[in-house]
């Protein structure tokens, strides 16, 4: 009976010496504790797309009700946004001005009226390898190759 009240004691003393947070003699939290500010990368952020190449219809036509967005985490290499009628999450990595999207984007399933803008949208986002931002930074355009496939402005 000693034996599993010490063995008891001794798992409750274990369990909240783990679960004490470390902390300098000042107090404060230890450099193990402090997290370092990620560096907001200008390509971060919530972008309205504006122009998609290679467009079968005026682009008004496509996207009568919502333009598509993309939102970008540089910091987390995610993507994600609307396409104009589902939304869409994925990886994607950024190195410099090279901007390369996973092909396996996760997508729901809406069916819409006209799905052509959507997959006008994501044929051309999947073809990306390059980015560039223009006027201070509210206009980001992606590139495949050395054309600007698709231009959004910052939301």
């Amino acid at each position: 009976m000693k034996k599993r009240y010490f063995v008891s004691i001794l798992f409750l003393v274990l369990i909240a010496t783990a679960c004490n947070t470390a902390k300098s003699k000042t107090g404060k939290a230890t450099t193990a504790e402090k997290s370092e500010p990620m560096k907001a990368n200008a390509i971060d952020g919530t972008w309205e797309s504006n122009y998609v190449m290679n467009s079968p219809k005026a682009f008004d036509e496509l996207y009568p009700k919502t333009k598509p967005t993309i939102t970008i985490n540089s910091g987390q290499n995610q993507i994600s946004g609307a396409t104009g009628c589902n939304n869409f999450r994925g990886k994607c990595s950024i190195d410099g001005n090279r901007l390369q999207i996973d092909e396996a984007l996760a997508l729901t399933r809406k069916m819409c009226p006209d799905m052509v803008g959507e997959q006008t949208f994501l044929a051309t986002l999947k073809k990306v390898n390059s980015y560039s931002l223009t006027d201070e930074g509210t206009t980001l355009n992606l590139i495949m190759g050395d054309i600007a496939v698709m231009r959004l402005t910052k939301k």
